[in-house]
């Protein structure tokens, strides 16, 4: 196992990364395996052509179009998500069996995975979209759901970056101990709705904690790939240098790219034990308006956990960032009570839209079982609780997998239910984001 984590020096100080020009941290001959530039970027060829599909016909087309009004249009690159770009909306029905191609540490307890589609064809999503992953541990079958790093620019490996939990994460954990160059995993997806595309804003602003920056990544890897006209600024906070994830490549984007700063802050307490002169502290309406004069103005991407996503919208609100320019993705667990194992970073899924309700008497038609709601479990929750086992991928209402017929009484739906008018009008529900405001009749 590799150890692709750079020491983090002196060179790291605010905004350390506003440059323009060559980087002076791209070192000749240097391989940067989760985002692989070389050399000849400098000698004024396309670095990505071999990444792309038909590149050689696409590389004058690396400039983007001129924008119009406030979004910018996807570039004509010949790429699965460019060939069809309604691509990247859930496919449920696409499953994947993926081989481990690379992996190594991004920090001591984070590490990247690169896996290979066993068949050889292109793989297809949104920048930001995840995938759930199935494996088998102690002959029992767990479901988690990863944000992918990588960008749809390099359609040929898929790559996601997974933090060991200190809590007893089953599957991430796993993942660390036992994935290997070779091994194999089956997967679902992409899902989810967290992605600059279609419509890309001219202004963006992106804002994650600790794993929240993999999606983000995601996204910049691919406004960088396509040269998007975008002015991109990022703020992202880590507990500690070592902590910093994709550090080398953060720092090899801003300083290629002058449309991308990256502004990084530390929150551990004793800061003086290392050699850091950048911003300190949790983000905050200050750090905010010191670091992004401009956030009114800006698309906000924001991601990380519960409670920091809780704080920054709180902050952007109250700095009058209009709500509907906040896209928020959160690492919350919304699991089943039969499956204890919780990972640090996995169903995008926020705690906060479960809305208690009360109690109610749940039959299921097809069965002939019965259950009582207690106010705080889903109906996917309460099946479960009766023996009644129901397909799922997600558990964030994003999938479809769950989907039940409420034939009789009403439920609502968590604001994460992606769920289309149609099927809501004849009574479907996604069952894992449902939960009943009276005596419920299900069609299983």
């Amino acid at each position: 196992m590799r150890n692709k984590k750079a020491t983090v020096g002196s060179p790291w100080i605010y905004r350390l990364f506003k440059q323009s020009g060559t980087s002076v941290a791209a070192l000749s001959s240097k391989k940067y395996y989760a985002h692989r530039y070389d050399s000849s970027a400098r000698h004024g060829l396309n670095p990505f052509s071999d990444l792309f599909l038909d590149a050689e016909q696409n590389t004058a087309e690396f400039s983007a179009p001129v924008h119009q009004a406030d979004i910018y249009q996807i570039p004509d690159i010949t790429s699965p998500i460019s060939i069809n770009r309604e691509r990247g909306q859930n496919n449920p029905s696409q499953s994947l069996l993926l081989t481990v191609v690379d992996c190594y540490d991004e920090t001591p307890d984070t590490k990247t995975f690169h896996l290979s589609n066993q068949t050889g064809q292109a793989l297809t999503y949104m920048p930001g979209q995840y995938i759930t992953l199935s494996v088998m541990i102690g002959g029992r079958e767990y479901k988690r759901s990863y944000s992918l790093a990588s960008s749809p620019s390099r359609p040929r490996t898929l790559e996601i970056t997974v933090k060991r939990s200190s809590n007893g994460g089953i599957v991430s954990n796993w993942l660390h101990d036992n994935l290997k160059i070779g091994s194999q995993l089956t997967a679902k997806g992409p899902y989810g709705k967290f992605s600059c595309l279609p419509e890309t804003p001219q202004k963006i602003l992106f804002i994650a904690a600790g794993s929240g920056i993999v999606p983000i990544m995601s996204m910049l890897r691919w406004l960088t790939d396509t040269h998007a006209r975008v002015d991109v600024e990022s703020l992202l906070s880590f507990r500690t240098p070592d902590d910093i994830v994709y550090g080398d490549e953060l720092q090899f984007i801003a300083t290629r790219h002058n449309n991308i700063s990256t502004s990084i802050t530390l929150t551990v307490q004793n800061i003086a034990a290392y050699d850091w002169f950048g911003l300190t502290g949790r983000i905050d309406e200050h750090m905010l308006q010191k670091t992004i004069p401009d956030l009114q103005n800006r698309a906000v991407f924001l991601c990380g956990p519960e409670t920091f996503m809780t704080e920054c919208k709180k902050s952007l609100l109250n700095l009058l960032v209009p709500a509907e320019n906040v896209f928020c993705e959160s690492f919350t667990v919304n699991h089943s009570k039969n499956d204890p194992g919780l990972d640090s970073k996995i169903f995008p899924f926020s705690q906060a839209s479960r809305k208690p309700t009360g109690s109610y008497q749940i039959n299921f038609a097809k069965s002939g079982k019965t259950a009582t709601a207690n106010g705080t479990l889903s109906l996917l929750e309460l099946a479960e609780q009766s023996g009644i086992m129901l397909n799922y991928e997600c558990r964030s209402g994003n999938c479809g997998e769950c989907m039940v017929k409420c034939v009789e009484g009403s439920v609502n739906m968590t604001e994460q239910a992606e769920i289309d008018d149609i099927n809501r009008r004849k009574g479907w529900v996604y069952s894992c984001s449902a939960y009943p405001t009276s005596d419920v009749v299900l069609e299983i």
